[in-house]
């Protein structure tokens, strides 16, 4: 089985996802995605999606030239809409904004406490706009230590 870089992995992914119709944007946040996802020891939403994402792209089921727009927003609250592209550039600029609006409204955003189940990218975009996420947890790293902590009050 041959190994591979995260770099020369997600450029792999990248071209895959780009040869099949998505945009620079739309494959390089799939791309960084999927190889975070396999990473994290998560294969089953890692690049092994690649070729399932790449026919959507192919058949039209997902728009390659779609660009994500927050569509409504009030206060610190934003709707985003993926405009039927692949959900990972829409995720990035879900949690990109909503950091940017909780900044907008006075707030500092100093830490995150961040619930993140389908492992798409969110993790890391909270990351790059946060100082210190060691809040950042998964569903089932939060249900280990739910257990953890009710076995020890047992």
């Amino acid at each position: 089985m041959p190994h591979y870089t995260i770099g020369s992995l997600t450029d792999l992914a990248c071209r895959a996802l780009a040869r099949a119709g998505a945009n620079p944007d739309m494959a390089r946040a799939t791309a960084a995605a999927l190889v975070a996802a396999d990473a994290q020891g998560l294969a089953s939403h890692g690049v092994s999606r690649v070729p399932q994402y790449a026919t959507h792209l192919a058949n039209s089921r997902a728009d390659g030239g779609a660009v994500p727009a927050v569509v409504r927003a009030k206060g610190g609250a934003v709707l985003v809409d993926a405009r039927c592209g692949l959900a990972f550039p829409a995720c990035a600029l879900a949690v990109a904004t909503a950091i940017e609006r909780a900044r907008a409204e006075g707030l500092e955003v100093v830490n995150a406490v961040v619930l993140v189940d389908r492992q798409e990218g969110g993790l890391d975009n909270i990351r790059r706009h946060v100082a210190d996420a060691s809040g950042l947890i998964t569903r089932d790293e939060l249900l280990a230590r739910w257990k953890e902590i009710r076995a020890a009050s047992q």
